[in-house]
């Protein structure tokens, strides 16, 4: 049997992940999450990676799974907001436009020390959002101040044209590209404990 730990405490990647049954425990990385790259494909996986490294000798698993996710409007990378404005100017400059959501990934096989770093990239297209919603937005979705830029499976999806890609992808755990990669590794769901 394979086990797996997820290079994060985050409860809702968790649930994702074990809801499409690719059971795993979690470690919190403890890693700076910075870099110096510029590209935000490179950025992404290396700040995925990074997660994965740094509790790759704590974790007493076969599998390792680092993920980290960025939002990119306008060629910018949208960081999660700092005060209400910044959130506000995320909606806006989302609207009647489109935006990447691009997640890194980095899986390492501890017992063949196989390493695979990559990302998975989903589009969404926004319609115009009137003012008036954008102001409903900022007052009723409590965790506006958490997300880089929007929380897609909430209010926000009002006002969404259409996804190119993964709705996973979007909630920062892209599990068809997980799987395509344990499978890979010729590692299946009857194998994972």
């Amino acid at each position: 049997m394979i086990s797996i730990t997820l290079a994060s405490t985050s409860k809702f990647k968790s649930e994702i992940l074990n809801r499409v049954g690719l059971k795993h425990t979690c470690m919190a990385s403890t890693c700076k999450e910075t870099s110096s790259l510029t590209n935000p494909y490179d950025y992404v996986v290396e700040l995925a990676n990074n997660k994965a490294l740094n509790i790759k000798d704590k974790a007493s698993t076969d599998i390792i799974i680092g993920l980290d996710t960025i939002v990119l409007t306008n060629n910018k990378i949208i960081e999660k907001p700092k005060s209400l404005a910044e959130a506000r100017q995320n909606i806006v400059d989302s609207s009647s436009n489109f935006s990447k959501v691009i997640t890194g990934i980095s899986i390492i096989n501890k017992k063949t020390n196989e390493v695979v770093n990559t990302h998975q990239e989903t589009i969404i297209y926004f319609k115009k959002i009137n003012d008036n919603d954008i102001d409903y937005y900022l007052e009723n979705e409590p965790d506006i101040m958490y997300a880089s830029g929007f929380i897609i499976e909430n209010i926000a999806s009002n006002f969404i044209d259409k996804i190119e890609g993964s709705y996973y992808n979007i909630l920062g755990a892209p599990v068809e590209k997980i799987y395509e990669i344990l499978n890979n590794m010729d590692i299946y769901l009857k194998d994972i404990n």
